[in-house]
């Protein structure tokens, strides 16, 4: 039986680096800086972060409304958010057939729009609407203007509606995302977890076509994979399939619930634009990786990857790290539970998020640490996307 690696976040492509690294006169064009504000900029920044993280209690709702938290947002946490996605847009199979829908909720400055627009630019030449949802008019507009100015004379047409989850929207979604606003939704509420998320999930499988598809993109927190996790289990409830990054239906071993680890995926900064390095150094707020967590579902009775007979697939979740006897470990995720990879002598370490399909091994120790099932790499395995092996 071959042994079969493919990857969820491969490395972008030089045309997308280079779409990525241009951005910067993308947002010179559609939204110039006043010098006042260009000079605060870092301020702002620094400010905007300490808001979405350690004071997102206390954060208004139409904080992107304000003109200097929406040019932090533009300048800084969009450009991060187009190369955290573009490296997920690449990997993922994502399919939306000519006249086809896109609904993303909590659109922002159409985020979304603009990081498929980059990664796949097989999707380009479809009529495509978007109807972008969002409580807050103005970034959806920043947004429109930034998308032009990238995109050009784009076939995409973009329809803007301010509201949330629970608007009516005529239209049917062949492909709906939420990005980094599931996490802010749950924890505004006080309703118990899986009460809010089955409503929730229920909310969103109502604006799907026949073969419409669900992404919800979050950061990689624990709050993020704990809500995921439930999430999940709603949607496997209720017979959807589970298209990535879980590679089963089985009970999710990485659901952040009571001190668990939790399921995301970090992946490192050096193939961001250098501008935007350089820029994240002047805020002190310097990235060496990034992360997310996010779930891809499909209508029930859709296709899912399934082991060949005698194979386990299993999903890679954390970084490489040095084992005492010699080599690398790395926790990973598959039916059989909780994973933990060992690559000894000549096997290679995968990078986060690849999808290996091997012969399951007859008999599997439990690390007495974790408690995960022990598999030995092999040391020669097939890649179908090149350079995302690793020491």
């Amino acid at each position: 039986m071959s042994i079969r690696v493919t990857s969820l976040f491969p490395l972008p492509q030089e045309k997308l680096t280079k779409k990525l690294e241009n951005y910067l006169n993308i947002l010179d064009i559609a939204s110039p800086l006043h010098p006042k504000h260009k000079l605060e900029l870092p301020y702002a920044i620094r400010d905007l972060s300490n808001m979405l993280t350690e004071e997102r209690s206390n954060m208004p709702k139409d904080y992107m409304s304000e003109p200097r938290s929406l040019n932090a947002y533009l300048r800084y946490f969009l450009p991060w958010n187009l190369y955290r996605m573009t490296r997920l847009f690449q990997g993922l199979e994502i399919n939306i057939p000519d006249d086809g829908v896109v609904i993303d909720l909590g659109a922002g400055p159409l985020t979304v729009a603009q990081a498929l627009w980059i990664a796949r630019p097989d999707l380009r030449e479809k009529k495509i609407t978007f109807v972008n949802v969002d409580r807050t008019p103005k970034p959806m507009r920043e947004g429109v203007k930034l998308f032009e100015a990238l995109a050009g004379n784009s076939k995409w047409r973009h329809i803007n509606v301010k509201g949330g989850p629970s608007s009516k929207i005529r239209e049917k979604a062949d492909l709906l995302v939420t990005a980094n606003m599931v996490n802010e939704a749950s924890s505004g509420t006080r309703t118990p977890l899986p009460v809010w998320a089955s409503k929730f999930c229920q909310q969103l499988s109502r604006m799907l076509a026949p073969n419409g598809k669900i992404l919800i993109i979050e950061p990689g927190i624990r709050r993020s994979g704990r809500v995921l996790s439930v999430m999940r289990n709603e949607f496997i409830e209720h017979g959807c399939s589970i298209l990535a990054p879980c590679p089963h239906h089985e009970e999710c071993p990485l659901s952040g619930d009571q001190g668990k680890s939790w399921c995301h995926f970090n992946f490192d900064s050096d193939h961001a634009p250098m501008w935007l390095q350089k820029l994240s150094t002047r805020c002190r707020l310097e990235k060496t990786n990034v992360s997310m967590s996010f779930l891809y579902i499909a209508q029930p009775g859709t296709a899912v990857t399934e082991p060949r007979e005698g194979e386990m697939l299993i999903r890679t979740i954390s970084d490489s790290f040095r084992i005492d006897d010699g080599g690398f470990g790395q926790y990973a995720c598959a039916a059989q539970g909780l994973i933990l990879l060992l690559a000894k002598g000549g096997a290679r370490s995968i990078f986060p998020g690849g999808l290996i399909g091997m012969p399951q091994p007859e008999e599997m120790a439990d690390d007495v640490k974790s408690g995960a099932k022990i598999v030995e790499l092999p040391t020669r395995l097939v890649h179908k996307d090149k350079d995302q092996d690793k020491d």
